[in-house]
């Protein structure tokens, strides 16, 4: 059997802590970028990035030219490519690559198809189960398939694994299950609550435009939470619009607000503390409980916060070992369908592979070639007439 020439490298919580993902991790506006720098400066086709608080991942493609025919040619080749792409990234993220080799691992043909279902399925996320994954695969696809940076294989292969994702998440039952970062959020404010005697917290959210920020509003708003003040670094970060009766407030004018605030939630791309000690310490009230939560890596409030009289602070690492509880609860279900897990992704390779096969034929149109390579939405996979790489709009931190 043929290989299909797709890949994939990265870094995730399986193989890194907090401290070193955050410092290889690339923000959305960075992506086309480095992008551009792996096709510019390697031969691979396309590539689709995907970054989150948990991982970063580079899903590619190499069309190896004829001249290349024996197996340990083709292995030395694909090797100098990934030496060239991980070098890349870590110049571009400003990252030693000798030291990051130490965690970054590397999939090839379909082996690669098998880790992205594993990702698309949740199967491999630390909150097993999470909707969240599938949303932000979608972004990651939309966002190089729009830039032009997709070709055949790459949009066969992410809308495949779109489809076969979600039949697999409905056998394991993840539906029923899922916990999400907005939710637990929800949670965490409701036992603040009791904690203190308060019965309609007045919330500040920071990110609100950002899609976990969005979601987590919307979620706020569904739990009839008490008044909420939004913000955002910049409320051109995403297509989302704020509605409802929540409060809009200017990102300047976030620390004047503290001392009306009892719950202050921050989830941006900053680069930098949305929230810092100094600026922060000014404005609290004294004597008066506060509840912080930072969702995001690198982190939005400065840690040293935490150690303030009254002033509870719980960031990503705390929900990340509450989500851990939950995938244990989880791990029965996912050993049941991980055999579909390499079913599934030795179809999508053999479907792939035949359509290659039939096209090297002649037996598909040129024209159908083409829409394909830019990026059709058609499935025909067991009679399946799929959409896009849609999943939930929700996203991983």
């Amino acid at each position: 059997m043929n290989t299909l020439p797709v890949y994939c490298f990265g870094i995730s919580y399986r193989t890194a802590d907090e401290r070193i993902r955050s410092r290889i991790s690339v923000a959305p506006a960075d992506i086309p970028e480095l992008v551009k720098k792996f096709t510019g400066e390697t031969e691979i086709d396309g590539a689709v990035v995907l970054s989150t608080c948990n991982r970063t991942e580079i899903y590619f493609t190499d069309r190896e030219p004829e001249s290349v025919s024996g197996e340990s040619e083709k292995n030395e080749r694909i090797q100098n490519i990934f030496s060239r792409l991980d070098s890349i990234l870590c110049g571009f993220t400003n990252t030693d690559i000798h030291e990051m080799r130490r965690y970054l691992r590397y999939y090839s043909g379909i082996s690669a198809v098998e880790h992205l279902l594993k990702v698309a399925t949740s199967l491999d996320s630390l909150n097993l189960g999470e909707n969240e994954i599938l949303g932000q695969l979608n972004r990651a696809y939309t966002l190089a398939h729009n830039a032009g940076f997709t070709d055949f294989y790459l949009n066969q292969m992410f809308q495949q694994a779109q489809h076969y994702a979600k039949k697999i998440r409905v056998r394991a039952g993840f539906s029923n299950t899922a916990v999400s970062y907005s939710t637990l959020v929800c949670n965490e404010i409701t036992t603040f609550m009791s904690a203190n005697g308060i019965t309609s917290p007045r919330i500040m959210l920071i990110g609100a435009t950002g899609q976990l920020g969005s979601t987590i509003l919307k979620t706020l708003k569904n739990r009839n939470f008490g008044e909420i003040t939004v913000t955002s670094r910049n409320h051109q970060d995403s297509g989302e619009q704020l509605c409802g009766n929540e409060k809009t407030i200017p990102y300047g004018e976030r620390y004047r607000h503290l001392r009306t605030t009892d719950v202050l939630i921050s989830v941006t791309s900053s680069p930098h503390y949305t929230v810092t000690y100094n600026e922060c310490l000014r404005e609290l009230a004294s004597g008066k409980p506060y509840l912080f939560i930072d969702l995001c890596v690198p982190r939005d409030i400065d840690p040293d916060l935490g150690k303030t009289d009254g002033l509870t602070l719980r960031d990503f690492s705390y929900f990340a070992g509450i989500i851990e509880k939950h995938r244990r609860l989880r791990s029965s279900k996912a050993v049941e369908v991980a055999g579909d897990v390499r079913t599934g992704a030795m179809e999508i390779h053999n479907y792939i592979s035949e359509k290659i096969r039939r096209r090297k034929s002649g037996l598909i149109a040129s024209a159908y070639v083409m829409e394909n390579r830019c990026g059709s939405h058609a499935s025909v996979l067991n009679g399946h007439t799929g959409s896009s790489f849609t999943g939930q709009q929700q996203t991983e931190v």
